[in-house]
């Protein structure tokens, strides 16, 4: 077995299994067992021969299952340490910070006291990110001074530019990464902030009582939108939906003030606390998917607090209601996909520090009054 050089990586135990970070190609996993020990030793350029010999002796395999394990478990690091371009390292083939495109469209949204004024090179490309901000916008008159946002097209690619300066570049189907990135530009406006002041973003909702925040994650059309917007009818606040961004020093989640993506099948639940959410239009979001957006006040953008629970909530036909706490293993197989934290070592070891103050629950629903009950006594505990 060939040795296997330099693999830079983060490791979190959670108690019989370990949060691995590859730092060369920005990726999480979890290892348990046999598949940790291997990983390990590999890792640590034991001898092949003695990895075998205790594996066997360890986890009761052959000499055969064990020189197959670890064969399999080489070729899988190898292809975990292969490095990924970052945005910021690509070659661009030109000069594309003075690359000159006709507008489709130009919008000013106010972002609480300061203006972003964003010209897109397509329908296409406005679509990614207008729908989502059109509350904010603002007349051309209503702002002396505004940063220049620009997303245009370059040789079947999608460029981003701030300021005049290309700040990423992506091919077809990584629609979520340009909306990520162009995110985080205008929650670094609202908060007078930089990339380097946040410890992670996450794919949530947000809700806070004035004294804390619970972040509620799901899977797309789980229920995470429908449950936060009903918590909102009852008074709670919602600081974002889809972004939330928090910051790498007091682990607080802060206000990102896009629209709600409101799905069909929540209209009947939602239309009697949001008359207007009826009449409001439906757009296609993707070709499969088709919403009605709901805006966020851009209001108490103050409302900043720790964030020490976290919800993962489903929306399931089969089960009255259940609400179960989670162990921070289970815990992570469903956040990693759902976090983007910087790729870098420092904030990766703040990261997994992080998950061992917050609380980790599950709740699998139909019964939504008797689901909200269980939220609000979760908003109430101290």
């Amino acid at each position: 077995m060939a040795k296997i050089e330099s693999i830079p990586y983060v490791k979190k135990q959670l108690g019989e299994t370990y949060l691995v970070w590859l730092q060369n190609s920005n990726s999480y996993f979890l290892l348990e067992g046999p598949a940790w020990f291997v990983f390990d030793k590999i890792t640590g350029n034991h001898a092949p021969q003695a990895i075998e010999k205790e594996l066997v002796s360890r986890y009761e395999m052959t000499a055969e299952e064990s020189r197959t394990f670890i064969s399999e478990m080489k070729e899988r690091i190898s292809s975990f340490n292969e490095m990924v371009p970052m945005d910021h390292d690509l070659d661009f083939e030109q000069d594309l910070d003075n690359y000159r495109f006709m507008p489709f469209s130009e919008h000013t949204y106010l972002l609480k006291d300061k203006c972003v004024r964003f010209r897109y090179s397509g329908p296409a490309l406005e679509r990614y990110i207008h729908p989502l901000v059109k509350h904010l916008v603002i007349g051309e008159g209503d702002c002396k001074e505004a940063l220049d946002f620009e997303l245009f097209a370059y040789n079947s690619e999608v460029v981003f530019r701030m300021n005049g300066k290309v700040m990423g570049i992506w091919g077809a189907g990584e629609s979520h990464w340009v909306k990520g990135r162009i995110f985080l530009e205008f929650v670094n406006v609202l908060h007078d902030k930089t990339e380097n002041d946040w410890l992670m973003t996450v794919h949530a909702s947000a809700i806070t009582n004035e004294k804390k925040t619970v972040l509620f994650s799901a899977a797309p059309g789980s229920g995470k939108t429908t449950m936060a917007a009903l918590l909102q009818a009852k008074g709670y606040h919602l600081i974002s939906d889809d972004f939330v961004p928090v910051d790498k020093t007091m682990f607080k989640a802060h206000p990102f003030p896009i629209a709600m993506s409101v799905k069909e099948g929540a209209l009947d639940v939602l239309k009697s606390h949001y008359p207007a959410l009826e009449e409001t239009p439906i757009v296609n979001a993707t070709p499969e998917k088709k919403v009605r957006y709901w805006p966020i006040k851009n209001d108490k953008m103050g409302m900043v607090f720790p964030l020490k629970e976290i919800l993962f909530i489903t929306y399931d036909e089969r089960t009255d209601c259940e609400f179960i706490p989670l162990s921070s293993a289970d815990a992570m197989k469903r956040l990693v996909d759902q976090v983007w934290v910087p790729p870098f070592a420092d904030r990766v070891e703040t990261f997994f520090e992080w998950i061992d103050g917050v609380s980790f629950y599950e709740l699998n629903y139909s019964n939504t009054p008797k689901a909200l009950k269980i939220v609000e006594k979760l908003f109430d505990d101290e």
